[in-house]
């Protein structure tokens, strides 16, 4: 029998930074089985250490079979499709990609992209591949064999080499084994040149999809280093753990990812070899105490089993299982059985006092009933002014000192954190019995609608709410051009939980673009009646971080979807300039499209940086620099740091004569706490109503409205509306030049929402040395149930110039938004306005 299993000689768990955050910290020591706490291991702690097949010996073998239609796994995050590999017992499934197909970062087949109970078959994994130390390398796959064994088990081998050495073969090879619920991996690199090779580490790169990370000392969610046993993630129907064999592994997180070393600086001498092993644990039900439980049983230290019925057993309840002072308790989900190491625990609701001390003896059960009070429930109902349902957010609050309800992860649409988010105007939660503040809010343009009531236990209230649009953007639809969702591996949130958000956040044209993917919202918008809402462009992320050279990530669309491709069609990226890619766009294109350099300031995945962008002469020297780009992202999500630089960027691009159109989207990876549309960019159009007629002459005028009108707002919040002696945004004012210049007036009108504050507005030139024009703004009520003001300068342009407007408040927009106030103040721009000092008819290239 494979002796793959960890050695757990010890299990102990320890606070982390804050209560809330519940996670399980499970200690992996093969060494210091004497340190093992005797109170938590019982009278067994000296059984012999064996593999958890042992334990289930009539379960039936594993299996592998290619995936058939209609076999794919559920879960918001599957990605699985007919011809991938599923490997399988009685207990899990998982899905290793075929080849010729690959998902987010992973450049080939033959990795493990989804995992999920059998039962269940709910997956919520992003994608695991081997990882060797600077993002991106890993194994590039050609073969992809499977079979299974005389012990039971079933395996799926990945064979190729690594992404920048070919000479450096790479073999994964994936085991289960009946009745396990954990995968074993396997990597092998084989050095086959002449010269040796050095790899900072070997490790596995790991996109949680639907599960919020969790380590041990680390908050749920936490970003930044780890170090220990194990790291893993808890969604809402999974639950997942990653360990090494040798029971230790260190590891970095971003948003949604972790980079895992279980080696470091490994050096491959010529025809030697190194290889790596760990385990993929995936719990039984999707809670903290089903990963403690699969670890230990791998490690096949003694267990017993804790039932626990609670007397309101509602729909959502977690229970905490404590396990002393200064210890964080384990989490525990329906069906409220769990098995657990032998030990003590106190068993408590969250908010309540916990039971007297329950022992759970080593092969032994026990069952403690938990008075549960019922919660509360409200049922919220938005409509428009005519009574008829529309999309919208829900933000509940607390009493002040009071912390808002947490309503589940911030990566989904409906409940989430302390907002709910509806496409049909319906949203019902639970809640604990209390007073609460509730704001519908439905994006920039709309006023926002409030109301306070109570919640009482076992009863459920409702409430009407209705924002009403109050915002005038006539002419103009509001877009965000970059969004991501789970197609592309790397973002958590579901296509059809991203719509959602899209319609609640008055987001009206959406532009999908997943990394190398062609992928295509619409499909859903259709299935979801919500055509007169939301229209939905297919599009990609160019992104060039698997090339040798990469030089950063631009979007394209609209761009068509091909099924039958690899990644929907989408052009090929790695090891190719930018002036290779944007030139074959250009040449291949069946119609006019946009390309637009996104977060150009990124550092390595930024445009800019990776080309030496030289604000001077307006251009990039890097090699393969492209300067016939349309539309350069100025501002990106909530990154404001880098928008000032974004911004003069752009006026560099102008004063050198690179007309383009400045953009701001809101490159959302999750729904609360980065909600699509903040920022969006306002793009003039000949029609913005009637969405539901949307066809391809409108995305066509869609297309015209950015790269050639350029007539185009920035906002997170104020709508501008400017003109420079009658011409509007986009275009050219042709001066009368007198002895000191021509004399042109601005006129800028700005209006927002009444929850929206601006207090000032300023001029920004192209030109250096401009002295920047500016002027406080007092904003004033007005009929339509908006905020506005009005305001003019008069200025000199001695040389031909291009001018944006700029209107900023000081007052956060919270509660609709909520986190740093930095980057939730009131911003936005327009576009130029090219002006013709000298009167010869043309200016800065326009």
């Amino acid at each position: 029998m494979r002796r793959w299993l960890i050695v757990l000689s010890g299990l102990a768990l320890s606070a982390c930074p804050a209560p809330a955050d519940v996670t399980p910290l499970i200690h992996v020591d093969p060494n210091a089985a004497e340190r093992v706490p005797r109170w938590l291991l019982g009278p067994v702690a000296d059984a012999p250490l064996v593999s958890r097949s042992d334990l289930g010996s009539a379960a039936g073998p594993a299996r592998v079979h290619v995936m058939k239609d209609g076999e794919q796994l559920g879960g918001p995050d599957a990605l699985g499709r007919p011809g991938d590999l599923m490997l399988e017992n009685d207990e899990v499934v998982f899905v290793i990609d075929q080849l010729g197909s690959s998902a987010g970062f992973a450049e080939t087949g033959g990795n493990l992209i989804d995992a999920a109970d059998a039962r269940a078959r709910k997956d919520e994994l992003g994608q695991l591949f081997a990882y060797f130390g600077v993002f991106p390398r890993q194994g590039v796959y050609v073969t992809l064999t499977s079979g299974a064994a005389p012990d039971g088990s079933a395996w799926v081998e990945s064979r190729g080499h690594e992404l920048y050495e070919a000479r450096l073969a790479v073999t994964t090879r994936y085991t289960l084994h009946a009745p396990d619920r954990a995968l074993l991996i396997e990597t092998t690199l084989v050095n086959g040149g002449d010269a040796p090779v050095t790899l900072p580490s070997l490790g596995d790169a790991v996109q949680w999809g639907g599960t919020e990370k969790v380590a041990p000392g680390r908050a749920r969610g936490f970003e930044g280093p780890s170090s220990g046993p194990y790291v893993g993630g808890v969604g809402r129907f999974a639950s997942y753990a990653l360990t090494s064999t040798e029971g230790a592994i260190d590891g970095k997180s971003g948003g949604t990812w972790t980079d895992t070393a279980q080696r470091n600086d490994v050096k491959l001498a010529p025809h030697a070899s190194a290889e790596f092993a760990r385990v993929f644990v995936v719990g039984a039900r999707p809670d903290s105490a089903s990963l403690v439980a699969e670890l230990t049983l791998a490690a096949g230290l003694p267990v017993g089993t804790l039932t626990v019925t609670p007397s309101t057993p509602y729909p959502g309840l977690t229970l905490l299982l404590g396990m002393g002072a200064g210890v964080e308790p384990l989490t525990l989900t329906a069906p409220f059985v769990a098995t657990l190491p032998a030990g003590t625990y106190a068993v408590s609701r969250p908010g309540g006092a916990p039971l007297a001390a329950v022992p759970v003896a080593a092969d032994a059960q026990v069952a403690v009933a938990l008075p549960v009070p019922p919660p509360g429930g409200l049922d919220v109902r938005c409509v428009d002014d005519r009574g008829g349902t529309m999309p919208c957010k829900v933000t509940f609050e607390g009493p002040p000192g009071t912390p808002a309800p947490d309503l589940g992860p911030a990566y989904v649409a409906g409940p989430a954190r302390n907002q709910a988010t509806t496409a049909d105007g319906a949203i019902a939660v639970t809640l604990a019995p209390g007073a609460y503040h509730l704001t519908a809010s439905r994006g920039p343009e709309y006023a926002l609608a409030q109301a306070d009531l109570v919640v009482a236990a076992g009863e459920r209230a409702s409430v009407t709410l209705s924002p009403r649009r109050v915002v005038d953007t006539r002419g103009y639809l509001g877009c965000d051009f970059h969004q991501h969702t789970m197609l592309g591996a790397d973002a958590p949130t579901s296509p059809r939980d991203r719509v959602i958000g899209d319609v609640a956040e008055g987001v009206e044209v959406a532009v999908a673009s997943e990394h190398n993917v062609v992928a295509d919202l619409a499909p859903i918008v259709l299935a979801m009646n919500l055509r007169p809402a939301l229209v939905a462009i297919a599009g990609d992320e160019l992104t060039s971080d698997a090339s040798r050279k990469p030089w950063g990530h631009a979007n394209v669309w609209p761009l068509a979807v091909d099924a039958g491709r690899p990644r929907g069609g989408a052009p090929v990226v790695r090891d190719r300039s930018a002036k290779d890619v944007f030139g074959a766009l250009r040449s291949s294109a069946a119609g006019d499209f946009i390309l637009q350099i996104n977060h150009p300031r990124s550092g390595a995945s930024g445009y800019f940086d990776r080309l030496a962008f030289d604000p001077a002469r307006g251009v990039g020297t890097g090699p393969g620099y492209d300067a016939a780009f349309d539309a350069l992202e100025v501002w990106n999500g909530r990154n404001v740091a880098p928008r000032q630089k974004g911004l003069d960027d752009w006026r560099a691009l102008l004063r050198t004569g690179h007309v383009v159109t400045p953009t701001a989207d809101s490159d959302t990876h999750g729904i609360v706490g980065q909600e699509a549309g903040y920022p969006r960019t306002y793009v003039r159009v000949s029609d913005d109503a009637r969405l539901e007629t949307w066809d391809a002459a409108r995305t066509a005028d869609l297309v015209r409205g950015v790269k050639t009108l350029r007539d185009v707002v920035l906002t997170n919040g104020p709508m501008l509306r400017v003109t420079v002696d009658g011409v509007p945004v986009g275009g050219v004012v042709h001066g009368s030049p007198g002895a000191s210049g021509s004399r042109v007036t601005v006129k800028v009108h700005v209006e927002a929402a009444p929850w929206v504050d601006v207090d000032r507005v300023a001029l920004v030139h192209a030109l250096d040395g401009v002295p920047e024009a500016s002027a406080p703004v007092h904003l004033m009520p007005m009929k339509s149930g908006a905020v506005g003001a009005d305001v003019s300068f008069a200025i000199v342009v001695r040389l031909d110039d291009a001018l944006a407007v700029v209107a900023s408040g000081s007052r956060p927009m919270s509660p609709v938004l909520a986190g740093d106030p930095a980057e939730i103040t009131p911003w936005a721009m327009t576009g130029a306005v090219w002006i013709d000092a000298d009167g010869d008819g043309k200016s800065l290239g326009r």
